[in-house]
Formats: structure tokens, sequence, C-alpha cells
């Protein structure tokens, strides 16, 4: 009974993690390929214009991702915390509808 107390709402919280990262795996998927596709397809014209350009535009690139993936790991626990808080919710109407007419006498 001690290892239940830890478990929360743990149906729920499984069936909102694999929508989740189903989810967010075809997303992320399709994002890389179409902006792996995009940059061979602009990096080769813009070698071909102005070679200088291209480092410059790479350094940046490089210095945006640093500042993406910074930002995004606060973000990671604060998903997390939001998806807790969905589930609570959710367990609780459950649990609301079953004692409905408890709860009105």
């Amino acid at each position: 009974e001690q290892q239940n107390q830890n478990i929360d709402n743990p149906d729920q919280r499984i069936s909102e993690d694999v929508k989740s990262f189903t989810a967010f795996s075809l997303s992320f998927f399709l994002i890389i390929l179409n902006s792996t596709l995009d940059c061979i397809a602009f990096s080769i014209v813009l070698f071909s214009i102005k070679p200088q350009l291209f480092v410059t535009i790479i350094f940046f690139a490089v210095m945006g991702t640093l500042g993406s993936w910074l930002i995004g790991k606060k973000l990671i626990g604060l998903n997390f915390e939001k998806l807790k808080k969905e589930a609570d919710f959710r367990f609780s109407l459950v649990r609301i509808r079953e004692n409905a007419e408890s709860i009105a006498f």
C-alpha cells in the first residue's frame, strides 16, 4: 500500500504521456526533415554567391540554437507540471461523476 501512495493517477498519466510523446515525435521528425532540406538547398545557393556570408550565418545559427536550448530546458519542467495538473483535474472529475448522487444529497 505504501507504493500505491507514490503513484499519481497512473492510467491517465500513461495515456497523456503516450499521446504527448507520439505527437511531439512526429512533429519533431517533420520539422527536422523540412529544416534539413531547406538548409541544404539554401546553403548551396548562399555559398556559391558569397562564402563569407555563409560562414557568418552558420555562426549566428549556432548561437541561436544554444540560446533556444538554454530556454527550452526550463520549459520541460513546466510542461511536466502542466500535464500533472491536467491529469489530477481529470481524475477529480471522474471521482465527482462517480459520487455525483451522494454529493447532490
